[in-house]
């Protein structure tokens, strides 16, 4: 080593650091692709989330029927005929569980594994994402039928960190328990 000379392990961390500041900023890039097109395609066809939002309420419907709670629907419009007079319940497209699902298809989507490792994130992913939704949304109703008062609590806070912290850890099971790291083999012949 020489005046102004960099060891071989410097220059090697160099690169691989600015490999990595390459990589994130493709996945940023891929990401923010992904999630725009798919939340300008959600505007493009507002029938598709109106249909999804009365099927979201349908599905509260059939559970709250389930647990033998008087109410009536109409379309999205769930209307909970309680002890302390009838409650509204309205979904909305944020209720339906569809943009978590559309950030969780583009880090899906984003992330440099393969093909069929980032099908079988979405197919574990989505349901559940569309099952742990449905939990929320019966749940809140539940709050709004018996407890009012902790209504926005319960929506506007605890259930919305819950959700993206569920996101989250689907994000990080698949990236440790799914994808194989970039040169293993998948055959499982070394």
């Amino acid at each position: 080593m020489g005046h102004g000379k960099k060891s071989e392990s410097e220059v090697e961390g160099k690169q691989e650091s600015g490999g990595f500041r390459k990589e994130f900023l493709l996945f940023l890039v891929v990401f923010l692709a992904i999630w725009l097109l798919s939340y300008l395609l959600t505007r493009r066809y507002p029938g598709f989330t109106e249909d999804l939002e009365t099927l979201i309420a349908r599905e509260v419907a059939f559970c709250l029927d389930l647990l033998r709670h008087r109410f009536t629907i109409d379309s999205s419009v769930l209307r909970l005929l309680t002890s302390h007079g009838t409650e509204k319940m309205v979904v909305i497209t944020e209720c339906t569980g569809l943009y978590t699902t559309i950030i969780y298809f583009a880090i899906i989507g984003a992330y440099p594994a393969r093909l069929k490792e980032k099908g079988l994130g979405l197919l574990i992913g989505v349901p559940a994402i569309h099952i742990l939704n449905l939990a929320r949304m019966v749940f809140i109703a539940l709050v709004l039928y018996h407890k009012r008062d902790l209504f926005h609590f319960f929506h506007g806070y605890l259930w919305q960190v819950s959700f993206v912290v569920f996101m989250l850890l689907l994000v990080i099971l698949w990236m440790t328990k799914i994808v194989k790291p970039k040169g293993a083999s998948t055959d499982g012949h070394g």
